[in-house]
């Protein structure tokens, strides 16, 4: 696995708001995210989440909470590491975990933003995009509008049909969509206001990614109820400005020496 980032590395993902790692984690390590996500995916207490399209895609949240080898993959300091410089925190806690095939011939998924849909607002918080198989214009990979986190929009997506439906919403996006291709094996991180989708998987096979979402340790509820994340258990204890602190839904993961 990559353990560290160049400063041009860093220097791009600020700018544009993404950045792609062709070479993330080794074949072993891949074969390793492929059994285990495979495996987690397969257990009946993961559901897929209400609300999602399976035309679209097939999602499945928070497999670390049933799976004790997908913690240990999604808690790896290293991958916290990486995220907190390139977004320059201190501390960094897991939001959610999930799996997203592409299934053969689905539709693309509509351009969007992350942050509008989870519970704290941050202009520090990231994704990172794990290809498990090929990902490619031809089957789906992501495409990212460079630059566009820092228009910090608040647009919520329906993610429907309408693929560019943020963009009819908010003409003064600059710029076009460019292409993530990556190997099996590369990574993208990016920004939680980054607009980001994924095209049509126009192919016979199948295009598996694992995706983990980091928020700043000290991120407080701003009243936006993300039960698929959260649950309604812990959402009905918070107030509006409440840390979400909650160790075993949203662990730390990387903390620098001295941080608090």
């Amino acid at each position: 696995m990559r353990d560290g980032l160049s400063g041009a590395e860093i220097e791009s993902y600020r700018t544009n708001g993404f950045l792609a790692v062709e070479d993330f984690l080794s074949p072993a390590e891949l074969e390793q995210w492929r059994d285990v996500a495979d495996a987690a995916v397969s257990e009946d207490l993961v559901r897929q989440p209400d609300g999602s399209n399976p035309q679209v895609y097939t999602q499945r949240m928070n497999l670390r909470r049933v799976s004790a080898e997908v913690e240990d993959l999604v808690g790896d300091p290293r991958i916290g590491r990486l995220a907190a410089e390139l977004e320059d925190v201190d501390a960094l806690r897991v939001y959610l975990d999930q799996v997203l095939v592409k299934e053969p011939y689905g539709i693309p998924t509509q351009f969007h933003l992350d942050l509008p849909w989870w519970s704290f607002d941050s202009s520090q918080a990231c994704t990172i995009w794990i290809a498990l198989d090929d990902s490619t214009v031809e089957n789906g990979c992501l495409y990212f509008v460079p630059g566009s986190h820092q228009l910090k929009l608040e647009y919520r997506s329906n993610l429907g049909p309408e693929l560019g439906a943020i963009f009819a919403a908010h003409p003064e996006i600059p710029g076009s969509p460019v292409p993530g291709e990556l190997p099996a094996g590369g990574c993208t991180f990016h920004n939680a206001r980054t607009i980001h989708g994924a095209g049509a998987n126009m192919t016979s096979g199948r295009r598996r990614a694992f995706t983990v979402a980091f928020m700043p340790d000290g991120a407080r509820f701003d009243g936006t109820r993300d039960v698929r994340s959260l649950g309604e258990d812990y959402l009905d204890t918070l107030d509006r400005g409440d840390l979400l602190q909650n160790d075993e839904l949203n662990p730390i993961v990387f903390a620098r020496a001295g941080a608090t």
